[in-house]
């Protein structure tokens, strides 16, 4: 979704170098993608097993009871629209057009899929999928693996969290589990019986390793907050759980958007790409450096082909919030080590998405590190290497290619070996 007029410059100057055909290959691939993420709202994605409350998830996020209770129906999705329709895909393949939200006419269709388009303010921010199975394993599987292709925030819905549901979100990329929640749904259930507490003690060590966090929501007080006119009760929303659940979404979607525009405006600037009001078509080149934020010092380009390094920009600082460092140190171990085996069996095919989980790991610390409000100087300086790093990766996501995946990973264990030396120092 764009903003403002800012992002629609951005997504003008996209269109047109890839319109003239003005770049190389890959860097047209990459500016598609640029203008793909650029041009659509952020995917979140709810899934769990059958029953878990996602349906009443999706009713709470829009602030209305949309989706009737038991009404077995299909994967559905909730997109923006001018107006109101449901776009039905039978078993077949076939699509049919229903003119306002009558879900007894869209299931009179047998639909496999839907899609509800609605004039909600929310949905040009957020999509929202709600992943529906027979709950059957095999078809669980299939579904997560089709989902996790479609999707930029994931919510897991659940009460317990069990081995079986274990064993499917081990299928979900890591790269995803970055931005992704475990839900206690139907909390004010589990606050009846006194189960809660120890509930959300018990899942603690499997969100400190699965998940960005958890949330405990009591969903149906949170759809019973919003009332007729769109008036919220906040008080209840909040007390809810909703209020902070739908909040931290929206935030997290947010910092993805805008690192999406950091990342076009790096990639324009190092093609010098202008808007086609203001210039020709010319063959565009790669430049060496590039400013990328008004805050942030010249960054260098990237040394494709020799192992690259980010000079610290602390010296013998006292790590005040040892948690943070800690807790991403861990973070990088779980990722790094897998990301370096994969690196060392390079072929075609394998070095571009390499380079993406790289990209996703460091522009997640970006994240951990910015919310950080305890004044801590040392992750305050480190924030700055960090912004650094995401940079340079977004760099050889361009040039791609094995020697840009292994310098990618290396930089990723640079960037951890830093964090322990600051706890050790």
């Amino acid at each position: 979704m764009r903003d403002n007029v800012a992002d629609e410059d951005i997504v003008e100057r996209l269109r047109h170098a890839i319109a003239t055909e003005a770049l190389p290959k890959a860097a047209r691939e990459h500016a598609s993608l640029l203008l793909q993420r650029l041009s659509s709202p952020v995917r979140v994605s709810v899934l769990g097993l059958p029953g878990s409350g996602k349906s009443e998830l999706l009713n709470m996020f829009i602030g209305q009871r949309l989706l009737p209770r038991d009404s077995k129906l299909p994967t559905t999705e909730l997109t923006y629209g001018t107006t109101e329709r449901i776009v039905v895909t039978d078993a077949s393949g076939g699509r049919n057009v229903i003119e306002g939200l009558n879900f007894e006419e869209a299931q009179a269709i047998s639909p496999a899929f839907m899609r509800v388009e609605m004039p909600l303010p929310l949905l040009q921010r957020i999509s929202l999928l709600e992943v529906v199975t027979d709950g059957s394993s095999i078809e669980f599987q299939s579904a997560i693996d089709w989902a996790v292709r479609r999707t930029d925030i994931a919510l897991w819905c659940t009460q317990t969290f069990g081995d079986a549901e274990a064993q499917l979100w081990a299928r979900v990329p890591d790269s995803l589990k970055d931005h992704a929640f475990l839900v206690v749904s139907k909390a004010d259930v589990l606050s009846a019986k006194n189960a809660l507490t120890s509930r959300i003690a018990d899942l603690e060590t499997v969100v400190s390793e699965e998940f960005n966090s958890l949330f405990a929501v009591a969903t149906l007080q949170a759809i019973k907050a919003h009332h007729a006119g769109g008036a919220v009760d906040e008080a209840i929303y909040h007390a809810s759980g909703g209020g902070a659940l739908s909040a931290e979404i929206l935030r997290h979607a947010e910092r993805g958007r805008r690192a999406d525009v950091d990342s076009a405006h790096l990639f324009l600037a190092r093609y010098q790409i202008s808007s086609p009001s203001q210039s020709k078509p010319t063959k565009a080149k790669p430049v060496v450096s590039v400013e990328t934020r008004p805050t942030s010092p010249q960054k260098p380009a990237p040394v494709v082909h020799s192992s690259p390094e980010i000079q610290s920009s602390t010296e013998d600082e006292i790590v005040e919030n040892v948690m943070l460092f800690s807790d991403s140190i861990r973070f990088l171990r779980r990722r790094g080590d897998g990301l370096l085996e994969a690196s060392s069996s390079l072929g075609k095919g394998k070095a571009d998405g390499l380079v993406s989980q790289c990209v996703d790991a460091v522009e997640h610390l970006v994240d951990l590190f910015s919310d950080d409000d305890t004044g801590c100087s040392a992750a305050d300086a480190f924030l700055d290497d960090l912004t650094e790093a995401a940079d340079l990766m977004v760099l050889m996501q361009v040039e791609s290619g094995d020697a840009s995946a292994a310098d990618a990973v290396t930089l990723l264990l640079q960037l951890r070996r830093e964090m322990e030396m600051k706890l050790a120092a």
